[in-house]
């Protein structure tokens, strides 16, 4: 699943072609996909203007006019691409379920073998829709420090792993960046939540945040379907530290210890048991 740097790519690739454009037509081939697109969606949309593009979570939003804003979460193997030429160049490709044409000649396709992912509209405040509701903070915001993890966890007899994957305590992070940022901080993510200190929290905030950052740089992680939405692949799979090496040694300088697996909270989870206490 496409996490918190893989969205934030897109994002960003699709403020760079539709920010003040107006939609002038949404076409839907599939309205079965995880919740059923709403039969007046094209309607809803129909000749709004894009004011901004955001993201919550692991959620692409675009903020149109009138308090109207398009939610839409990718699922398990959704892309966005984007294409230059008029709609009626473009050959519909299978699995493509949603195209909206931008006035500017633009239109975005999404495409989801899977159909795990969805598409819904906001009216009024945004932070006020029920997926957001219960959500926990965004890791690169200044709300997560490590007072913020410290308070959330000082109690709790849950692992680490477990707890940085709950959305309630902080939104979009994932499978690898949680493995990686527990990598990078030297925390085991078998730790207990109340055996950490404030000065480990702030030192797991800190492995969190610059893990994201550089990920974003490198356009994100393509481990099999995720494509950016001029259809490039992301570049960070190459500077993954222990995702996915299981059996090799750690890249850790003077660290002797090989990276495992484990299943933690039904994950694989991978980390280094020598040098992650």
């Amino acid at each position: 699943m496409p996490e918190l740097p893989e969205i934030e790519t897109v994002k960003m690739g699709i403020e760079k072609t539709v920010l003040g454009s107006v939609i002038i037509s949404t076409k839907i081939y599939r309205r079965d996909l995880r919740f059923p697109v709403n039969d007046n969606l094209e309607k809803l949309i129909l000749n709004k203007r894009v004011l901004g593009i955001g993201r919550r979570s692991k959620y692409l939003l675009f903020f149109l006019n009138k308090k109207t804003t398009l939610v839409l979460h990718l699922g398990m193997s959704g892309k966005i691409s984007v294409r230059l030429k008029s709609e009626c160049e473009y050959t519909l490709k299978k699995h493509d379920h949603l195209i909206v044409s931008f006035d500017n000649g633009i239109f975005l396709i999404y495409n989801d073998p899977r159909r795990f992912g969805f598409v819904e509209t906001i009216e009024g405040n945004y932070n006020d829709y029920r997926r957001f509701r219960y959500m926990g903070v965004e890791p690169l915001s200044k709300k997560f420090d490590g007072k913020y993890l410290w308070f959330k966890i000082k109690k709790s007899t849950r692992n680490l792993k477990s707890i940085l994957m709950d959305q309630k305590v902080v939104a979009g992070l994932g499978n690898i960046y949680v493995s990686e940022a527990l990598w990078d901080s030297q925390i085991n993510p078998n730790r207990i939540g109340k055996n950490m200190s404030l000065i480990d929290c702030q030192k797991l905030v800190v492995s969190t945040k610059k893990v994201l950052k550089k990920a974003i740089k490198f356009g994100g992680t393509t481990l099999k379907d995720f494509r950016r939405v001029g259809g490039e692949v992301g570049y960070f799979q190459n500077k993954l530290q222990v995702y996915g090496k299981e059996g090799q040694s750690c890249f850790r300088r003077k660290c002797k210890g090989i990276v495992e697996k484990s299943i933690i909270s039904g994950r694989s989870t991978f980390y280094c048991s020598t040098c992650q206490k």
